[in-house]
């Protein structure tokens, strides 16, 4: 009786919540490989095997393979394969917010680990739309402020943004999103957004408003038609890109209006006179930092990329 007591105690394990758990279970708990974890990661960040197997440094079929071992080793499909690329399942983009986590507490427990540790990589996020009026001075006034850590600066939709902050891929990011989205931000300010078109833009005030926009319809897109839906006023969305430039050369051109933050105005696009189109709302803008991020380190690094990213008063 004494032994079988004794045999079930060994197999207990004291939890962290005081809880016990079954060791045998524990041991023949499956794990996530990082590496597969990893690979997934980079294929839906880059939408292409290709791409993703020669950032790897490893074959196409390789890629293919370890994808496999992890949708057989969590049961489901994690991608779906488009045109366009491949795009993640519902259970894929659940996959990809945890591995994300995985990956960073990984990478900081081996920098941490290290006998001879690297630089620190310091990772910055923001929205495409400021790469080509911010991403100099970023990097100009923010590199010597990040001590001897390494900047990464990587551009996406705000909302790829925000999750990749929230899962600790990403360490700060510059956010054009919903005040909802800003809640708990580092810092967070509003700016006017504005209706520019070309200086000869024609077009009769009555007619239906020419818009150019992005085919996934990012936050400055959804405001305008928003405010013109309101006004009861009809439009057309007669060009769209991802490429921020393409959609300012459009609106340069003269195909239409495009709603823009009144600092990112530049020539020859000119911002259109109050009255003749509806008025748009102020955005919402901030920086969000990574949940577990030292703040009081960081300082130096985050009022510097506060001075490039804030408009003047």
């Amino acid at each position: 009786m004494r032994k079988a007591r004794k045999r079930a105690a060994q197999r207990e394990l004291v939890l962290g919540n005081g809880a016990t758990g079954d060791l045998s279970a524990i041991a023949t708990a499956p794990n996530v490989p990082t590496d597969l974890l990893r690979t997934f990661v980079t294929l839906y960040e880059l939408r292409s095997f290709s791409k993703a197997a020669e950032a790897l440094n490893v074959t196409q079929p390789a890629v293919s393979l370890q994808l496999k071992r992890l949708e057989s080793l969590i049961g489901a499909d994690l991608i779906q394969k488009q045109v366009a690329g491949v795009r993640p399942t519902e259970k894929g983009v659940e996959v990809l917010r945890l591995g994300r986590r995985m990956l960073a507490i990984n990478d900081q427990i081996i920098n941490s680990a290290a006998q001879h540790p690297g630089p620190r990589t310091i990772r910055i996020g923001i929205p495409n739309i400021f790469a080509p009026s911010k991403l100099g001075r970023i990097l100009r006034e923010c590199r010597d402020k990040a001590g001897a850590s390494r900047l990464q600066v990587s551009c996406d939709h705000s909302r790829g943004l925000l999750r990749g902050v929230r899962s600790g891929y990403v360490d700060i990011i510059y956010l054009l999103g919903k005040e909802e989205d800003l809640q708990g931000a580092w810092a967070a300010w509003s700016e006017d957004l504005v209706w520019v078109r070309a200086p000869d833009l024609v077009w009769e005030p009555d007619a239906v408003v020419p818009l150019v926009g992005s085919p996934n319809l990012l936050l400055p897109d959804r405001m305008g038609m928003a405010a013109l839906e309101q006004a009861n006023r009809p439009y057309e969305v007669v060009f769209t890109a991802f490429d921020t430039l393409a959609r300012r050369a459009a609106a340069a051109a003269g195909l239409g209006y495009f709603p823009l933050l009144r600092s990112l105005l530049a020539e020859p696009l000119v911002i259109e006179e109050a009255g003749v189109l509806p008025p748009l709302p102020s955005a919402s803008l901030g920086i969000i930092v990574r949940q577990d991020l030292d703040l009081e380190d960081m300082k130096p690094l985050l009022s510097a990329l506060k001075s490039v990213l804030m408009p003047p008063i």
